[in-house]
């Protein structure tokens, strides 16, 4: 048996967003004739029995908490993630989803807190554009900046084969300024998946190892909007947590930005979308327009709205409309890959979601024993043993 605050026994399972039902079944705790499985676990929270080893291991397994943090005096304090620009109903309409979302944010401050650690070592120089930029600029001043910076071209990413290459395109960029650019959506599996109505994206606007995470459970389509939305709020120097289409001042201003760089206003305003009453037929211009320039329709539709070409009922529908159908091609997506032989590896897939950037600085921090192979675990989000292989073969950073 092994002693424990059981205060944290509970945190760490209502962090997890599991009753205890739930929770005990994950455990694997048995009915007896003397108690329930509930009322086994219940002993262990109420500080009426002590866990065993056995029983932390699985709890930081099934909790998604390190097991360092079943040994701590009390409670870990709430981290300080920066603003939370979600709107009420983002935070509130999927609590099991938003659970998720503290543990990951979590995690992921872990891994750039690491990074951070790692480019210290290195020496490395800070990344000069962090806080740079308000508001009070106005959008087209700060997205020049951001234009020019990334060396971005338009037509490059407009050129490329389909969405997932000009996303490739736009992260190489911003990882050539210091920036690491994650594609997240979970905890390390598919029953943990946190859905793209519960964050869209967050940053983390450190001078030395700032972070874009990026959720790949939205539309491919939205990615490339979403790196520069959360870039936008890099220069402004607001770690923050971002939903869809935020009504506060700096998520429109981010928003603004982001469009404005893919998607000139002026070049919108005359482009030849006729927002008549057929809106079978307004879906279907918005989404050639769209495909041809590697972008969402979701997106067109907002900034339509913005300029007053549709109200906002209509981007309402199209929007909802255009989520609907990212749902059924994800689910097509996932049968024709259940049904097909090979396909991309787990190590290849993993490659593509940490990106570049953290996978090159973990590669360098471990072959110089900077790194262990239990911190690369953490800054990864991978098992300790996967840690080495997946940052060997790096040129074959394919899958989502």
């Amino acid at each position: 048996m092994v002693a424990v605050n059981p205060d944290i026994l509970r945190w760490a399972r209502e962090a997890a967003a599991l009753d205890v039902n739930d929770a005990a079944r994950k455990l694997g705790f048995q009915d007896s004739n003397r108690s329930t499985a509930a009322e086994k676990l219940k002993l262990l929270e109420a500080g009426r029995k002590e866990p065993t080893q056995k029983q932390l291991l699985k709890m930081s397994d099934k909790y998604y908490q390190p097991l360092l943090v079943f040994y701590g005096d009390s409670v870990p304090p709430a981290g300080d993630y920066g603003t939370d620009f979600r709107t009420t109903y983002q935070k509130s309409a999927d609590p099991k989803g938003n659970a998720y979302l503290q543990l990951l944010l979590r995690n992921i401050k872990a891994s750039q807190s690491l990074a951070r650690d790692l480019l210290e070592d290195e020496d490395s120089e800070p990344v000069d554009f962090i806080a740079t930029a308000s508001i009070a600029q106005g959008v087209q001043s700060v997205a020049s900046n951001i234009v020019t910076t990334l060396q971005f071209d338009l037509n490059h990413f407009r050129a490329k084969r389909n969405t997932r290459n000009a996303f490739d395109y736009l992260r190489k960029l911003v990882e050539n300024t210091g920036v690491f650019v994650l594609l997240e959506s979970d905890l390390g599996s598919h029953h943990t998946s946190i859905s793209a109505q519960v964050f869209r994206g967050f940053a983390y606007a450190d001078d030395l190892a700032p972070f874009v995470v990026v959720n790949r459970k939205d539309a491919r389509a939205a990615w490339s909007f979403t790196v520069l939305h959360e870039l936008a709020h890099l220069w402004l120097g607001t770690s923050s947590v971002s939903g869809a289409w935020g009504d506060h001042e700096v998520e429109q201003f981010c928003n603004r930005l982001a469009s404005q760089i893919l998607l000139p206003i002026e070049e919108l305003k005359t482009a030849d979308i006729v927002a008549s009453g057929n809106i079978d037929q307004l879906e279907r211009q918005i989404s050639l327009f769209a495909d041809s320039r590697n972008i969402s329709g979701t997106m067109v539709a907002y900034n339509l709205m913005r300029i007053g070409k549709i109200f906002p009922a209509t981007f309402k529908v199209l929007s909802d409309r255009f989520y609907e159908h990212w749902q059924h091609q994800q689910e097509k997506d996932r049968k024709a890959n259940k049904n097909r032989d090979g396909g991309a590896s787990y190590y290849s897939i993993r490659r593509h979601q940490l990106g570049p950037a953290l996978i090159s600085l973990a590669r360098r921090s471990m072959d110089s024993f900077a790194l262990t192979p239990s911190k690369a675990s953490i800054m990864l989000r991978v098992p300790a043993r996967s840690a080495f292989a997946l940052t060997r073969d790096t040129n074959s950073v394919t899958g989502t």
